[in-house]
C-alpha cells in the first residue's frame, strides 16, 4: 500500500528553480518535515489559520525550526511514511500548485476518504495542494504569509554583501 501510494504521489523533479520564468513566484515557509512531505507528494494539504485568494504555483520553503519534528515523526509513523534521516532546512525545496482553500469540515467531506489527506488535515483552513515538483534546494531566509521569492533572494544577497563589506572594513582596520 505504502509503495503504491508513493508511486501515485511521486513529485516531478525539476533541476533548479527558474526565477527568470517566474519573477513573481510566491513562496510559503513551512516547518521542514511538513515541507518535505508536501514536496514529496505525501501531504496534499497545508493547515493554516488564514486564507488567501491566491491560486497557482507556489514555492515550498523549509523553515530552519525543529519545533515540529516530534509531531511530524509521530504522524509519519502512523501513516507508514519513512522520512529521510535529515531534512533540508532554510531553503526552497520544491513547488506545488495551490488549488483551493477550504474549511476543515469541507476538506474532510471532499477528501477525507483518503487516509493520507485525513491524516494530515487539521485545519482550521486547509490549503489544497497538487502537482508537487522537487528542485535542487535554494538556500534563503523565509518569511510569514506568502512572500516573493525573487525579492527575498535579493534581500538575502544584499545582507550577505553588507556583512562581507563590514568584515572587510574590520579586517582592514585591525591590520593597520
Amino acid at each position: 500500500m505504502n509503495e503504491k501510494r508513493c508511486e501515485e504521489r511521486r513529485a516531478v523533479e525539476i533541476p533548479t528553480l527558474d526565477l527568470a520564468a517566474s519573477p513573481d513566484l510566491k513562496a510559503l515557509t513551512i516547518r521542514a518535515p511538513w515541507a518535505w512531505a508536501i514536496a514529496q507528494g505525501w501531504k496534499r494539504v497545508e493547515n493554516r489559520s488564514w486564507s488567501t485568494r491566491f491560486r497557482g504555483r507556489i514555492a515550498i520553503h523549509a523553515a530552519v525550526s525543529k519545533e515540529s519534528d516530534g509531531d511530524a515523526a509521530a504522524t509519519f509513523a502512523n501513516l507508514e511514511i519513512e522520512p529521510p534521516s535529515e531534512f533540508v532546512r532554510g531553503a526552497i525545496i520544491g513547488t506545488v500548485e495551490l488549488v483551493d482553500v477550504l474549511p476543515l469540515d469541507e476538506f474532510l467531506r471532499r477528501f477525507g476518504g483518503d487516509r493520507y489527506d485525513r491524516g494530515f488535515a487539521l485545519g482550521p483552513l486547509c490549503w489544497v495542494l497538487r502537482e508537487p515538483r522537487l528542485c535542487v534546494p535554494t538556500p534563503c531566509s523565509g518569511n510569514f504569509q506568502l512572500w516573493n521569492v525573487a525579492r527575498r533572494l535579493e534581500l538575502d544577497r544584499e545582507r550577505a554583501e553588507g556583512r562581507k563589506s563590514v568584515e572587510r572594513r574590520k579586517s582592514s582596520t585591525n591590520g593597520r
